[in-house]
């Protein structure tokens, strides 16, 4: 090789490597920010706030937390998919904004599951329905009784236009119950409301209603779950009980679409290192979550599928 052409082929490379900055040795470079697409307080940014702490090993830099809450949870994801795709912001969300809410709010510059990039699984919980302890009512079937005497007159706190609201509204069709909806921009506000006497019922996530419970401020009526949770024995399934209504919250970390091939590498590396940690698995466990990581392609495919009955069901009404 001549000098000349030594020079031309040392150019090229430099200039490809600063062409690409974000390459497997280098990224990241500077702190990753997780955004949480729900208030602060509640379940999902206590998961949110665990899995900051466990990616930042295996990332060898800070993983702030950002709560952007609002729309069902699609704020969040609108937040991180408009991002730029240099995976220096990522978030973690459930199905419910993402196959669910989607539906319900105009105008998002995202839409169906591959309009984003899906990184992992990291867990799944469901939701389930709790009363005042003070209600003139202790199970589900004297609930409905209730409300079919009462309609309209019984209130409940829930999260609007995802899961929760979609899951309370096909039980409530199904028993033929008017029971008024409260919507919140998530779990802590809903339940903030729920404690203020505010409603007489709360349709949340099992993590956070679990606490109120075992702190005697709510008794539950039944949870949206296949079987009955291992440490709440007595709390029935809305399925035992003849509705047949099962949410299952999947928990995911995602990015915004077109990520360089090596930085995907990096997050999904270091997500699933996030996983294993002690301290992740210990928080998410405490709260009845199941803890587990799911591939990336594997949740594209369950998302879509939630996303296309959704819209399919959507269109029939």
């Amino acid at each position: 090789m001549t000098f000349q052409k030594l020079v031309t082929a040392t150019l090229c490379a430099a200039a490809t490597l600063c062409a690409n900055p974000l390459r497997a040795d280098t990224f990241p470079t500077k702190p990753v920010t997780l955004v949480v697409n729900y208030p602060a307080g509640g379940g999902s940014d206590a998961i949110g706030r665990a899995l900051a702490r466990a990616m930042e090993k295996p990332l060898g830099q800070p993983v702030p937390v950002e709560n952007v809450a609002g729309g069902g949870g699609t704020r969040g994801v609108t937040a991180v998919v408009t991002a730029p795709p240099d995976g220096y912001r990522i978030g973690v969300a459930t199905n419910s904004p993402m196959t669910i809410a989607v539906h319900n709010v105009a105008g998002l510059p995202w839409n169906s599951p591959g309009t984003y990039e899906i990184l992992g699984g990291i867990g799944s919980m469901y939701n389930a329905v709790c009363a005042q302890p003070d209600a003139p009512f202790n199970t589900l079937k004297e609930m409905v009784d209730y409300a079919k005497k009462n309609p309209g007159q019984l209130k409940v706190s829930s999260i609007k236009g995802g899961l929760n609201q979609y899951t309370w509204d096909q039980f409530a069709k199904a028993a033929g119950i008017d029971v008024r909806f409260v919507p919140y921009s998530g779990d802590a506000d809903g339940i903030a409301s729920f404690l203020g006497k505010n409603t007489e019922l709360v349709n949340l996530t099992w993590p956070t209603l679990r606490a109120q419970m075992d702190a005697g401020k709510a008794k539950c009526l039944a949870i949206f779950a296949p079987a009955r949770v291992t440490t709440h024995p007595d709390v029935p399934t809305f399925k035992e009980l003849g509705y047949d209504v099962i949410t299952t919250s999947d928990y995911v970390v995602y990015a915004p679409k077109d990520l360089p091939a090596d930085v995907r590498k990096k997050l999904v590396a270091a997500v699933e290192t996030a996983v294993k940690d002690p301290d992740f698995v210990r928080v998410l466990s405490a709260q009845s979550i199941v803890v587990a990581f799911q591939d990336g392609g594997d949740m594209k495919t369950r998302f879509t599928e939630v996303y296309d009955a959704f819209a399919k069901a959507k269109g029939a009404n």
